[in-house]
This record gives structure tokens, sequence and C-alpha cells, in this order.
């Protein structure tokens, strides 16, 4: 498995984190609508392990994701180990996911633009709850990453998309809901601003 070392930054206005992406240099690696479904068995067995299984579809592309705690740790950020593969076949790969007694235990979208600067990879994510950006690479590449790009430490966060999805719904009186997706208008709005770009 290969190793993960990422960490976010909240509140991100991504117009001006383009531009100073832009000056920067950076190569816009891609960009596209994300569908995420997490698959775990009847007694969420792998949420309680801290593994995360999901199938991911953007810009038609079908990628397995297995992603496990490291027993490396960062204070700065969060580390995973992380193994995943392109699917060609997704509904082969359900059913076996299925057959192994997996199912779909919750969905998330987001909007993704993926850069490179600095030895690292620039996420810029729109999600139904907020705008990110999320660095990886090793440590020292992310502070220097980070820094170039100015974002704050104190914007900066080790929580997942999944712990951050909780903290806005208690945040907002909610009620629990660990899948978090567009509603019909705003994916409408997000993807007609995608054929925009």
């Amino acid at each position: 498995m290969a190793l993960e070392t990422e960490i976010k930054f909240l509140n991100v206005d991504h117009d001006a984190l383009r531009l100073r992406l832009v000056e920067l240099g950076a190569q816009r690696l891609s960009y596209g609508f994300e569908s995420n479904v997490v698959y775990d068995d009847a007694a969420r067995t792998l949420k309680a392990q801290g593994t995360l299984l999901r199938l991911r579809e953007k810009n038609s592309r079908f990628v397995l994701t297995l992603k496990t705690a490291s027993a490396q740790t960062s204070n700065l950020a969060k580390v995973y180990e992380e193994s995943e593969t392109e699917v060609l076949d997704a509904p082969a790969m359900r059913e076996i996911l299925a057959g192994l007694g997996y199912l779909p235990a919750l969905c998330y979208e987001k909007v993704r633009e993926e850069w490179s600067l600095l030895g690292c990879e620039v996420c810029l994510d729109t999600l139904p709850f907020g705008c990110f950006a999320e660095i990886e690479g090793d440590e020292a590449d992310i502070q220097a990453c980070a820094a170039a790009l100015s974002l704050p430490q104190s914007a900066a966060s080790k929580a997942t998309y999944h712990d951050l999805n909780r903290q806005h719904r208690t945040a907002q009186g909610l009620s629990v809901d660990e899948s978090f997706v567009f509603n019909d208008t705003d994916k409408a709005l997000v993807l007609s601003r995608m054929t925009t770009d």
C-alpha cells in the first residue's frame, strides 16, 4: 500500500486560490464531478476499524480505493495507507463487493479540481457544505506548498470530509446523515459552472 499524507484547509476562496496557483506556475491536472459510494458490511465493521472501501466515479472513470489507518502519524496532516485501482466494469465490481458482504453504506459528491505544485497535489473541492482545499504530498512539501499558496495554519484541518460533514450538520442543527450529496438545484448549478470553465 502507498502512504497518503494530506491536509485540508477550510472555507477556501477557490477563485483567489486558482489565481495564485496560476501565478506560481502550477499545472492543472483534472477537473470533474465525483460520485462516491462507501461500502461496508451490515455491522459497519470497516468503519469501526477506521477502514474506507470506496468506489468513485469521475469523468466516466471508476476507481476502487481502500484506505486504512497508518502506523505513521503526523501532528500536521492525516496519514493513511492507500491502495486503488481502476475498475473497467463497475456493475461487476458492485456484484463482487456484494458477494463479499459489502453493500453501499453512504454516498457523497464533490467537484474536484486537481493541480500539481511543488511536489504536491492541490485539490480545490466543492462539497454540498462548503469549499475546501486539500494538499497531498510529503509533510515538508505540504508545508511549503501551503505557505506558497498563503493558506493559513489556522484554517488547516486533519479531519476527513465525513468528519466535517458531521460537524457541519451538528452546527446547523440538522439530523444525522452520513451521506452528503448536492440537491438537484445545486447539482445543476455546479455542473453548469463546470461547462463554462
